[in-house]
């Protein structure tokens, strides 16, 4: 039977100029979306391929509702593909920037937000302690240490962009642009919330109680406090060596 796909088999895949760097940005734990055009197309003619694929690696490869690709371990917990954890405040980060994204007067607007209005949100949600904790100040009093602050609030933004998560404007991470793959941390409410509005404000209590997990099946309960927020599970994000090695080059550079 004839068919359009040019991908019959995963020698065809393979052998597509394309797929070194699909490959390469999946490893990595980047979200491959419409924005990456050709890579696109091709994730899309040869998805049924790609999961068998990965799954040889012990790798899910996924197709979220809001039509983007990524890779995750799979349930075997034997992934060949290394992988590494984000840390809590590029998590909470995360389910903040979800909130703009599901903010309609932000979609209508330019879409750019600044750093600024990111941390003021997490102030703004967040207890003072914890707060400090994930910014990594024992106390934000003085401007230096508003500045300290927002640096390290804008590691955790550069790294949401590697994994293609928002688009930055420029290198300085002052102002960004929110996409579909934040929608990634709403799977924990998913299920439960049947309206934007409250998928927004089931995400806001989320961060409130300090429940950061990515995972949709994850059972942890909510935890009571800031101290125990260290110990609720956080989903594992694909991502190969070379992005750590390359996050730690730019921060000796800076």
């Amino acid at each position: 039977m004839l068919t359009d796909n040019p991908y019959q088999q995963i020698a065809d895949l393979i052998n597509d100029e394309c797929f070194p760097e699909l490959d390469t940005r999946l490893r990595r734990g980047e979200h491959i979306d419409a924005r990456h055009h050709r890579l696109f197309n091709v994730i899309q003619d040869g998805f049924p391929l790609l999961v068998e694929h990965y799954l040889r690696f012990g790798s899910d490869l996924i197709q979220a509702p809001e039509a983007y690709y990524y890779l995750r371990p799979g349930t075997s917990g034997k992934s060949l593909i290394r992988a590494k954890k984000l840390d809590e405040l590029t998590m909470v980060t995360g389910q903040v920037l979800a909130m703009f994204h599901l903010d309609p007067e932000q979609l209508e607007g330019s879409g750019w937000i600044s750093t600024e209005a990111v941390y003021e949100r997490l102030r703004l949600l967040l207890e003072n302690d914890y707060l400090c904790q994930l910014l990594e100040r024992k106390k934000i009093e003085t401007q230096a240490d508003r500045d300290k602050a927002m640096e390290t609030l804008r590691r955790s933004i550069r790294l949401l962009a590697r994994l293609g998560m928002i688009r930055l404007e420029g290198n300085q991470a002052s102002r960004l642009q929110t996409q579909a793959p934040l929608m990634r941390f709403i799977d924990p409410v998913r299920s439960t919330a049947s309206t934007t509005e409250g998928t927004r404000t089931a995400l806001e209590q989320l961060v409130r109680d300090g429940y950061i997990s990515l995972d949709e099946d994850d059972e942890s309960l909510m935890p009571d406090g800031v101290e125990s927020v260290a110990k609720t599970r956080q989903d594992t994000v694909v991502v190969e060596q070379a992005v750590e090695e390359k996050q730690l080059e730019e921060e000796q550079e800076a």
